[in-house]
């Protein structure tokens, strides 16, 4: 497992994301900083050829750091979604979906779908705040 997986973990509680992070030394309240939110993502509308590690790897870091894609869905031979699990930056907005180019060249549009996310604002993408407080 990466070391920087293991850094920062988060859930989901009372309807709020709690985000974590291991202690090391010198930190302070004012220096501790959340950079990436580990999350998985669930990729959705892949031809089932395209269900697969490589293509988790290439999709998953296209949105952030990719710490694994789920095995066992793949190996299970019926999976409807590929499973990423990726450290997401927090500066940028999170995407909804993309088009992916399979090997023949041909475009297919996918949905990403967030486990447990809560404080998504759908109208910018950013994290912490909901739509009625959004200030775009």
């Amino acid at each position: 497992m990466d070391l920087r997986a293991s850094m920062i973990n988060s859930w989901c509680f009372d309807d709020q994301l709690l985000v974590l992070r291991r202690w090391e030394k010198g930190m302070t309240a004012r220096s501790v900083s959340f950079p990436v939110l580990p999350i998985w993502v669930q990729v959705w509308g892949l031809p089932f050829d395209l269900i697969n590690e490589e293509a988790g790897q290439d999709i998953g870091s296209s949105l952030g750091h990719v710490v694994e894609v789920d095995s066992k869905a793949i190996a299970s031979n019926q999976a409807r979604f590929l499973r990423i699990h990726i450290e997401i930056p927090l500066t940028k907005p999170l995407r909804r979906g993309a088009l992916i180019v399979n090997p023949e060249g041909d475009e297919v549009r996918v949905a990403f779908k967030y486990d447990r996310l809560v404080g998504l604002c759908y109208n910018c993408g950013m994290l912490g705040h909901e739509i009625r407080e959004c200030s775009k």
